[in-house]
């Protein structure tokens, strides 16, 4: 009679044969056996069909020590860029906001607003981008196990900061509207989509904490988080100004149109992937 944790202790003892000794690289690959093992039980398999299965998706001893030794190496190289490119632009903009302050142009209260904000939104869309590449590499076969991990562990880790920071742009900008403006908050459309924002960014590192959904869930969390911040972010500034100037800005509005399908066109990729995988 079949027992999945006797079965599970069988095949930690393979993958510690093969050479993956890191208790913490095989918690991470047990809770992916068991992500896939319940999803295949799910969807009908025996359970012993369904564990058999499982490890075939996951890969073999050999292959999956393969994989993490690659791994050890760092980043894969989109991760690398992504996080090459994201702190090339905060130190752009850092550095402009800093003449500007040091000229006596900014404030440093709204310096700092736009400095957080443009960095968590910047991340949150980055991090939009690393659930692309998933599903990308997911839905042409070429999702390894070391890509999976990496990802894995760059939104993981990549998450809680860009949520802080769009907390804290918010709050900024609060500190700001009262110290000029007398109040704390007027629903403003920028206002509007930065509490959206935060609110989704918020929910999303709960879920990421608490470990019940499927990576591939998540990422796609991931991407609609980015669509969320792309409405917060032009979707916010395109409104006030159409509200303010009338006509100023709305011949950009295609812009963010083009923004809003490319994320509607990974979303829905992501879950007809996700939703053949459990049908298999």
């Amino acid at each position: 009679m079949f027992n999945l944790e006797s079965s599970i202790t069988e095949w930690r003892r393979q993958m510690r044969a093969a050479g993956l000794k890191t208790g913490r690289r095989l918690d991470e690959l047990e809770s992916h056996l068991r992500e896939e093992f319940s999803a295949l039980k799910s969807a009908g398999a025996a359970e012993a069909v369904a564990f058999e299965q499982a490890v075939a998706r996951l890969g073999s001893p050999h292959s999956v020590c393969a994989e993490f030794n690659k791994l050890r190496v760092g980043h894969i190289w989109a991760v690398k860029i992504g996080w090459g490119i994201w702190l090339a632009a905060i130190l752009l903009v850092g550095g402009a906001l800093m003449r500007r302050l040091l000229g006596g142009r900014l404030d440093f209260v709204l310096g700092a607003h736009v400095l957080s904000i443009t960095a968590g939104y910047g991340g949150a869309i980055l991090l939009g981008g690393f659930g692309s590449l998933f599903v990308v590499w997911g839905r042409s076969g070429r999702l390894s196990t070391a890509r999976r991990q990496s990802l894995n562990r760059a939104v993981h880790r990549f998450g809680p900061l860009v949520a802080g920071l769009v907390i804290a742009g918010l709050l900024l900008g609060m500190l700001w509207s009262r110290q000029n403006w007398g109040r704390y908050w007027g629903w403003d459309p920028k206002e509007i989509g930065g509490l959206c924002a935060s609110a989704w960014l918020v929910a999303w590192v709960v879920v990421l904490r608490s470990g019940r959904l499927r990576d591939q869930a998540v990422m796609l969390l991931g991407v609609g988080g980015s669509t969320v911040v792309t409405l917060a972010w032009f979707g916010g500034n395109l409104w006030d100004n159409h509200r303010r100037l009338r006509a100023y800005g709305s011949e950009t509005g295609w812009l963010l149109a083009v923004l809003l399908a490319i994320h509607l066109v990974f979303l829905v990729m992501g879950m007809t992937s996700a939703r053949t995988a459990r049908e298999s």
